[in-house]
């Protein structure tokens, strides 16, 4: 009888992706399962994120309610929180810990115990290759397919590019358009690109993120798919990148953007490259040829310095672009930043506040762009279904409770619906098929 290993995933798509890929190198030998949390399992892979201080707590909690659920059990620590710090997570309970370069060899390392997290990987390997998944994470009906990693960034905030690399390291086309072709023939119809930061993708191999959507589009604008990108920084979106999102059908009319702030003085404090109005620029490109494209973006609230005209700016922007979804965060000291230095840090209840006030401002700008599309006929991807009806998002990531019609729709097929209603609790829309 096979040995069961539980997958447990914190953090970004890209971990979610390396999941995926870690449990396919595992399989032939172990009976793979995911998210499973009740001490049943043997053998326990916990892929960390490190992006804030709740994220690390987190990871901490659930190995030691592992432990306590079943002792016997064996718990793999891996990720981001792995490379910073590899020594806590031993001592809390995990029996082997992996970096991010090792847990690519996750099955020569399974039976070792101890620590084996090369903080410096980058500096001292020529290259190395990126985990590809060939099937998706668990039972979802989208593959992440990851396509570049590293980032060179000196965000303030962020030590991320320390935990990922420094280096970067890209899936050349020919490789992507080969896995695309590869998920198409084994029936997926959504496939998400995914990196460290994208924008960088080429940086080592001479290739460009335009010139790689360009060719996915050509190669594949006759196909039932949908190509969505996770996240871009707002520099990135020139007009020619915006064109091409919008000039080939498979890829989604979203884009998640990494903004942050929109006040030019914490941006600078930041360390980011661009400014409030570079935003506004990059979605007036998106914009420009479908006035429905939804931006979702991440920001963070409670920064050093930040005072009451910065949340002013942050919050009327917000209302002002018709955010579709904020990923809502409180600025997090981490050990090592700049920002963990600097003078005029926010008090944590303080930066609840100013959390909950941005959360409402994110709800009403959701509900005013979601009461915009009312009467839009969209085409909605299921993902599962119910006896109430069917779930799924369509092209500009609106999620869709859908009524139930005459025709039988499966689990991973596009279908036309229309917008009838917001859903309950301000979450998403109810649609009818056409």
């Amino acid at each position: 009888m096979k040995r069961k290993v539980s997958f447990i995933t914190f953090g970004c798509k890209m971990n979610q992706a390396e999941s995926q890929a870690m449990a396919e190198k595992l399989s032939p030998h172990f009976d793979i399962v995911f998210e499973e949390k009740m001490g049943k399992s043997d053998i326990y892979v916990l892929n960390t994120c490190a992006v804030t201080s709740e994220a690390e707590r987190k990871v901490r909690q659930t190995i030691r309610r592992l432990k306590k659920s079943n002792e016997n059990s064996k718990i793999i620590a891996t990720g981001c929180y792995s490379v910073s710090d590899p020594e806590e997570l031993k001592k809390v309970g995990a029996d082997l810990v992996l970096g991010n370069l090792e847990k690519k060899q996750i099955d020569r390392l399974l039976c070792e115990e101890g620590i084996y997290s090369d903080k410096h990987f980058w500096f001292h390997n020529e290259k190395y290759d990126i985990l590809v998944p060939n099937e998706p994470y668990g039972d979802r009906t989208r593959i992440f397919l990851p396509i570049e990693e590293g980032c060179i960034n000196s965000c303030t905030f962020c030590k991320i590019r320390f935990l990922r690399g420094l280096k970067i390291v890209s899936l050349p086309t020919e490789e992507v358009i080969k896995s695309i072709e590869k998920f198409i023939e084994k029936g997926y119809k959504e496939i998400v690109l995914t990196g460290t930061n994208l924008g960088y993708y080429g940086m080592d191999n001479s290739e460009t993120l335009e010139e790689l959507l360009n060719q996915i589009g050509k190669s594949f604008a006759d196909k039932e798919i949908r190509i969505r990108i996770t996240s871009l920084y707002p520099e990135i979106i020139t007009d020619n990148l915006s064109t091409i999102l919008n000039s080939y059908p498979i890829f989604e009319k979203h884009i998640h953007l990494s903004i942050q702030h929109f006040s030019d003085k914490i941006l600078q404090s930041m360390h980011r490259k661009y400014n409030r109005k570079m935003i506004y620029t990059a979605i007036e490109n998106l914009r420009k040829y479908d006035s429905k494209f939804s931006i979702t973006c991440d920001l963070i609230v409670g920064f050093p310095g930040e005072d009451e005209e910065d949340l002013r700016i942050l919050f009327d922007s917000i209302e002002e672009l018709k955010v579709l979804k904020v990923h809502s965060f409180r600025y997090s000291l981490r050990e090592g930043t700049v920002a963990a230095k600097m003078q005029n840090q926010i008090p944590g209840n303080e930066k609840k506040d100013r959390l909950s006030q941005m959360d409402k401002i994110a709800d009403l700008s959701r509900k005013n762009y979601l009461n915009d599309m009312l009467g839009s006929r969209v085409k909605v991807l299921t993902e599962s279904s119910s006896k109430k009806g069917l779930f799924g998002y369509d092209e500009y990531y609106i999620p869709h409770n859908v009524q139930f019609h005459e025709k039988k729709i499966e689990k991973g097929e596009f279908f036309s619906t229309v917008i009838s209603s917001l859903s309950k609790e301000n979450k998403g829309v109810v649609s009818n098929v056409l």
